[in-house]
């Protein structure tokens, strides 16, 4: 019997020369479905990785939106500090 894990892929996608229901035809489709299952594994890994990344970055942008916050509130009270010492001041 033939080892279909060590066909090519050319090997394996292109007529297998058997007639459908034989062992050689039966052994190429389970290789075919095989190599499309981790061709769609690996895309999936991918796309889950590119969500997580997603997610820290969105992550990161909510810490990058306090921070603006906190500093617009900090530059408001020291201009409020400045004017209000330049008019007690007078």
């Amino acid at each position: 019997m033939e080892d279909w894990t060590k066909k090519t892929d050319a090997e394996v996608f292109s007529t297998v020369g058997e007639m459908p229901g034989s062992m050689a035809a039966y052994w190429r489709d389970i290789e075919m479905k095989r190599r499309h299952y981790l061709l769609a594994k690996g895309v999936s890994d991918i796309q889950i990785r590119a969500a997580q990344a997603e997610i820290e970055a969105a992550d990161a942008t909510k810490v990058t939106a306090i921070w603006t916050r906190v500093s617009a509130i900090a530059m408001v009270a020291s201009v409020a500090a400045v004017l209000s010492a330049a008019f007690i001041g007078r």
